[in-house]
């Protein structure tokens, strides 16, 4: 988990550029993930930056249906929106 090595607005900048997720401003930024036009995935981040502490991290993961790995993977550039993809659709 690298979850000290990123901030909250390297997370949300991110899925932004590579997810693609728009976001709603509130309390917190909320966006959805639409995989072929269908909301699959809803990541909740919070505003500022700021660290981020691990229960938080994981629960980043989790929103967006990766483990740990890939959502380092994701913030490191490895995974791709493709492999993304692929991943979710694994899933369903």
């Amino acid at each position: 988990m690298k979850n000290a090595s990123f901030h909250t607005s390297d997370v949300k900048k991110c899925c932004e550029n590579k997810l693609e997720i728009e976001f709603r401003k509130s309390k917190e930024f909320n966006g959805w993930f639409k995989l072929e036009g269908k909301k699959t995935a809803r990541i909740t981040i919070p505003k500022g930056k700021k660290p981020i502490p691990p229960k938080t991290y994981k629960s980043m993961a989790k929103q967006l249906k990766l483990s740990v790995n890939q959502f380092d993977d994701l913030l490191e550039c490895p995974l791709t929106r493709e492999g993304y993809n692929e991943i979710l659709n694994n899933i369903t």
